[in-house]
């Protein structure tokens, strides 16, 4: 029998809507993962920052683990163009709320960024990339939406483009004051000098 897989989401894949967008995307648990660290970096072709991760000792980063048929890994890799496919340990993995750990034969992977250390510039975070992320979270709870955002580093360069949104998966929703009373309880110096995008 072959190893089941699972991709380790931590950006816009937490959002289970997000997520089917791309493939098929079966069951999730949500986790922390240890040695990662999560920032937003800058693509000059998209024209927006976008969070990823790479390894570092001391650094947790939560998220979600999904289920993928082995046959849609594929369309996830064209989706992360940005990202190189790598293997996560099951002993990086923190099994969150009472979920079942899983089998030890399946094979992890998270997206990670592949040009650390050239991950900032003009481009800006964009609130309905930002929404789609914190959707996600609030599927689980508020206290891992917290999270995700309390873990997270470089909150600068901000454009709130609810009005006219910049991401092409942005999702419609009547969240936003949520949304945004968690923001700025939680990033207030970064979420004070968020902008309205033209």
């Amino acid at each position: 029998m072959s190893a089941q897989h699972y991709i380790f989401g931590y950006g816009s894949l937490i959002s289970s809507s997000s997520r089917r967008i791309t493939g098929i995307a079966g069951h999730s648990v949500a986790v922390r993962v240890v040695g990662l660290e999560r920032t937003w970096v800058g693509w000059q072709d998209t024209g927006m920052r976008a969070v990823a991760a790479w390894p570092k000792s001391q650094a947790s980063c939560n998220g979600v683990l999904f289920q993928v048929p082995e046959s849609e890994l594929e369309k996830f890799d064209e989706r992360e163009t940005h990202y190189v496919r790598a293997q996560l340990e099951h002993d990086q993995i923190d099994y969150l709320d009472g979920a079942d750990k899983l089998n030890p034969s399946s094979v992890v992977w998270v997206y990670l960024y592949a040009h650390q250390g050239n991950h900032l510039n003009d481009a800006p975070i964009v609130q309905s990339y930002l929404d789609v992320i914190v959707l996600g979270c609030q599927e689980i709870s508020t206290r891992f939406a917290s999270e995700f955002i309390e873990n997270t580093q470089n909150w600068e360069h901000w454009h709130d483009d609810r009005h006219d949104p910049i991401y092409p998966r942005a999702q419609d929703h009547n969240q936003s004051q949520q949304i945004d009373q968690l923001l700025a309880q939680l990033v207030p110096l970064a979420f004070t000098q968020r902008v309205r995008a033209s």
